[in-house]
């Protein structure tokens, strides 16, 4: 057992750089994520990385996948218990807008460096789906709460809504964008309530065409 007794001494250091790589990722994009960036922000010798990772892809795709991962069990931990029939669609929408701007810039960065590469990186596609899939089910977690009905197809746009908004915020941030990611996210779960409890009423109204204005 002696010889492995240095490996797992060294064990911070690895998770030091899986922790670096993604926030190198988040500052620098991918491109710019190197074996020297990565060990710096670690604050580890260079030769370090090698020790533990056969390559830099090897270094990065770990991290994000681990990164990733951290994410989805964060929105998986929404345990609403007793709690249903008791939250508002505002708490419910409070804690899923909390969720998607707690993360700082660069680790912002970063999740969606995960998402726009995984269609071409299979070693980042499971991670990608895993974590979108997990925001959809504390959605419909959200939903159930709220006794609105738990349909996928009506989950995913609350995922785009979150997804879509938490990129307008990257490239055009506003000071109430927080408030405002709460308001539609609660405009969407109001939308749900109202659908459940006339959903005949509902769908006439939709399939109706507008009339237009008589003339006078």
């Amino acid at each position: 057992m002696a010889p492995l007794q240095p490996r797992r001494k060294a064990q911070p250091r690895r998770e030091a750089l899986l922790n670096a790589a993604v926030e190198v990722v988040g500052t620098h994009g991918l491109a710019g994520t190197t074996h020297r960036t990565v060990t710096e922000a670690a604050g580890v010798p260079l030769a370090t990385a090698s020790y533990y990772f056969s390559s830099i892809g090897e270094l990065v795709a770990e991290a994000l996948q681990t990164f990733v991962q951290r994410r989805a069990a964060e929105m998986a931990s929404m345990d609403l218990g007793e709690l249903h029939g008791v939250l508002t669609p505002g708490d419910i929408a409070g804690w899923y807008a909390a969720k998607v701007m707690e993360l700082d810039v660069p680790h912002r960065l970063a999740f969606y460096e995960v998402l726009v590469n995984a269609p071409r990186s299979p070693e980042l596609a499971g991670p990608a789906r895993e974590a979108l899939a997990t925001y959809q089910q504390a959605t419909e977690a959200g939903l159930a709460a709220v006794g609105a009905p738990a349909d996928p197809r009506q989950s995913r746009a609350f995922v785009a809504l979150a997804v879509g908004f938490g990129l307008l915020h990257l490239v055009d941030p506003g000071d109430d964008d927080a408030d405002q990611l709460v308001e539609g996210i609660r405009d969407l779960f109001l939308g749900q309530e109202r659908s459940a409890a006339d959903p005949e009423g509902v769908a006439e109204r939709l399939a109706t065409p507008a009339q237009a204005p008589a003339d006078r």
